[in-house]
């Protein structure tokens, strides 16, 4: 990607990235900095102190500010189990951070946004400082239905009649009175903190209806993604260039390829490394285990001899070699093995895990094996199953061209530069 590709209608402006610091959320942008940065723009990035160092390898200045949220090098540190909980968690991030980037922005304010789902300060400075600004999602958006299938965006406090009921699926009367008084305090917050910033946009709208969104995902991927609106692009995944991570070279000896492999954060599972040892034991594959920061190899006990064990691989790059991949379905993962065609054993962490592993089954791109269910023979006999069945590869096949015909980082960014152009 070089600077040639950059339109001759925009000049160089200063494009600003907000963040919050995680993995899943932070990767996405990088491919399109790096597109930005190469097409001759200055570009700028809200994170955290953690990510700094990938920022600015990316070729951005970072901006840094001080966050709340669970770190994810912090074993001791974890989100809420809930919608509610963490909703509010992100408000209190918002409250604590926007001053913070009004601060750090008083004297070189951006041409444009580009914002992360849940960098919430965003929207509101962009607002605030009239300028255009633009929500990068690194995971499914908003369609048809969703406030029914996601009642915790729902405003309870907004004027619905017979719709303020309490949530759906919250069980017993009891259950659902407490989650409904959690909605409520969270949405009286979250709209005091729009009025007090003068955004006038509903709550739920704020939460869930950018004006643009540039989607890290081919539309297929998404979620009845023949009912989102105009206002979302989807340009397939958008990281840029990992050579920095270094190459895997493999055994060379013709066996297929499985990586093992849960992110960064949800790593902490050493049960679960010792049930894929045991699922691959004895079987004619090459195995790339990579158990992350929080768990010791030394700690896994006897290792079968087709396996390599690691804390850390460079995954996009064994994706290229793999035949199949048990992954924890983030959506960073799914998106690296859709644009390699490899099939996936889903094994999800959290919920929103669990939404991507329900579409890849939908989809006909892999299994989905619940957490609680896992067993050696049910991974075996699932890796074989993807392995070798056509179907799964045809499918495979077709997202990974639509994937390669979205655009990418590259489309992205040609979409930034239009938005600049019609801002003038």
């Amino acid at each position: 990607m070089t600077s040639e590709h950059r339109s001759a209608s925009v000049t160089p402006r200063h494009i600003s990235f907000f963040n919050i610091p995680g993995h899943g959320h932070v990767n996405p942008s990088l491919g399109i900095v790096q597109e930005l940065v190469a097409r001759g723009h200055r570009v700028s990035y809200a994170i955290t102190d953690e990510f700094a160092a990938q920022v600015k390898a990316a070729g951005a200045t970072p901006v840094v500010y001080d966050s709340i949220l669970p770190k994810e090098s912090n074993p001791e540190e974890s989100w809420p189990e809930d919608q509610e909980s963490a909703m509010g968690l992100f408000l209190d991030e918002a409250v604590r951070v926007l001053p913070q980037l009004e601060d750090a922005y008083a004297d070189d304010r951006p041409d444009l946004i580009v914002y992360d789902i849940a960098s919430w300060p965003a929207p509101v400075l962009g607002r605030k400082w009239d300028i255009p600004f633009v929500q990068l999602s690194p995971t499914f958006v908003a369609y048809e239905g969703f406030e029914e299938d996601v009642p915790a965006v729902q405003d309870p406090t907004a004027d619905r009649g017979e719709e303020a009921a309490a949530p759906a699926g919250t069980g017993d009367a009891e259950e659902g009175a407490e989650a409904e008084d959690g909605l409520v305090r969270f949405f009286t917050r979250l709209s005091a903190f729009l009025e007090e910033h003068g955004v006038d946009t509903p709550a739920t709208e704020f939460l869930i209806a950018p004006n643009r969104c540039i989607v890290a995902l081919p539309r297929t991927f998404q979620i009845k993604g023949d009912t989102v609106g105009d206002n979302y692009t989807f340009v397939g995944p958008t990281y840029g260039d990992r050579s920095h991570q270094g190459t895997w070279e493999g055994p060379g000896d013709g066996r297929p390829v499985l990586l093992i492999a849960l992110g960064s954060a949800f790593t902490d599972h050493l049960d679960f490394y010792r049930t894929c040892l045991s699922a691959v034991d004895g079987l004619d594959w090459h195995v790339v285990l990579s158990v992350g920061r929080f768990v010791d190899p030394a700690d896994l006990g006897e290792v079968p001899p087709n396996v390599e064990v690691h804390q850390w691989v460079p995954q996009l790059d064994i994706l290229t070699k793999a035949s199949a991949f048990i992954t924890h379905a983030g959506m960073g993962s799914t998106m690296e093995a859709l644009s390699n065609a490899v099939p996936m054993v889903a094994v999800p962490q959290i919920a929103e895990q669990t939404m991507n592993a329900e579409r890849i089954v939908e989809l006909g791109l892999g299994r989905h094996i619940p957490r609680d269910q896992v067993t050696a023979e049910k991974l075996r006999e699932a890796v074989l199953a993807v392995a070798s069945d056509p179907g799964v590869a045809e499918r495979l096949a077709a997202v990974r061209q639509e994937i390669r015909e979205a655009g990418g980082a590259r489309a992205a960014a040609d979409i930034l530069e239009g938005i600049l152009a019609e801002a003038g």
